[in-house]
């Protein structure tokens, strides 16, 4: 038979929870976050409600649920705010077709050996529509090699998307013709886009990487089977 107090706790409990004003304790979360492994310096995620920059990061992720990317970027919250601003922008609001803001991802994390960023979007890619056999030449396709139309699963906007995303990635410098032959397919502010999506996750592959986000610095980029 339960006690007074501990009827009584769980009468609060339930009221809480029905009024959404339950907070839970520090170190819970509301789903499973990465895989849960460390990087080089320590993970810092403050309880919900407990902090203003960290609710705002868990405001644009799909579960609610603080990543080990943020909890890096949480040991200097200016960083981490100005971080959430500018990949908001970038990530969610760009005027670029979802396939190709997530090809222009997922490639530059392959470039850069960056496992944690494919690990974290090779299924939201999928969710744009990016089918096995695209997201299979996205990561295995060597820098800077056009595979002939006729034998590539890439539309041509997506083909024209890759090699700029390479030029960037690996050579900085984008030569007049592969400017332009993107250029064929998106307007000026979608150019801008572009550069902005390439150049951003170029910042973010090298910064989970550095750090070792998640424990993946030395993990190989996943190959999609199926």
């Amino acid at each position: 038979m339960f006690s007074c107090a501990r009827t009584a706790f769980l009468l609060f409990a339930c009221a809480a929870l029905t009024s959404g004003s339950f907070v839970p304790a520090q170190g819970t979360s509301l789903a499973p976050r990465d895989d849960d492994l460390p990087a080089r310096v320590p993970y810092v995620f403050p309880a919900p409600g407990t902090d203003a920059v960290a609710d705002s990061i868990r405001a644009r992720r799909e579960n609610g649920t603080l990543l080990d990317l943020d909890g890096v970027l949480l040991q200097d919250e200016p960083l981490a705010g100005s971080w959430n601003d500018l990949f908001g922008v970038i990530r969610d609001q760009n005027s670029l077709p979802a396939t190709m803001r997530e090809l222009f991802i997922l490639r530059t994390g392959t470039l850069n050996n960056a496992a944690y960023v494919w690990l974290q979007h090779e299924s939201v890619g999928r969710s744009a529509g990016l089918t096995v056999a695209q997201l299979r030449e996205i990561r295995l396709t060597p820098a800077f090699v056009s595979i002939p139309a006729n034998a590539s699963s890439l539309t041509p906007e997506l083909r024209a998307a890759m090699l700029f995303a390479d030029h960037m990635t690996k050579s900085v410098k984008v030569p007049q013709g592969v400017f332009d032959s993107l250029n064929e397919f998106l307007n000026t502010t979608q150019m801008v886009d572009a550069v902005a999506t390439v150049g951003g996750y170029n910042f973010v592959s090298r910064f989970v990487v550095a750090l070792d986000v998640d424990s993946k610095m030395n993990t190989p980029v996943p190959i999609p089977t199926h």
